[in-house]
């Protein structure tokens, strides 16, 4: 009898040993996958952190831009006047519009993102070039 309670207890023992390792698998193969999704998720952060920063510092030049051209309006005189005042006025609220844009982000996914990014790119760069070549004469 013995030889049965002493076989049972080293069943129910290796049982329990199987048992405890299983769950300390589980344990940190979960642990690894919460460890990786913090991760993704901090360098998903600085990458927003990044681009929302280059963004406002092209906003802000761009406002430099738009105050520069309302100056030099200023001391201007005749008809070109009203004409580059509405092109400056589209073009500063357009600046203003892709500020509210990039302050108004929510972070929806991977591809909601890198659409976003895509796009935000193109308008800033757009507005850019439409701002360098404002007041360029086009007709030579």
């Amino acid at each position: 009898m013995n030889i049965v309670k002493t076989s049972i207890l080293i069943l129910m023992v290796a049982i329990l040993l199987a048992w405890t390792l299983g769950c300390k698998k589980n344990n940190d193969k979960e642990l690894a996958e919460a460890q990786l999704i913090e991760a993704n998720k901090a360098a998903a952060e600085m990458e927003w952190q990044t681009f929302k920063a280059e963004q406002e510092a092209k906003i802000a030049a761009n406002e430099l831009i738009v105050a520069d051209y309302k100056a030099k309006m200023t001391n201007s005189k005749g008809k070109l006047l009203a004409a580059y005042d509405k092109k400056v006025e589209e073009l500063e609220l357009k600046n203003k519009e892709l500020k509210t844009k990039l302050d108004n982000y929510t972070d929806e996914g991977k591809d909601s993102w890198e659409k976003f990014k895509s796009e935000f790119n193109r308008d800033i760069s757009e507005l850019g070039e439409a701002l360098k070549n404002f007041g360029v004469d086009n007709k030579k």
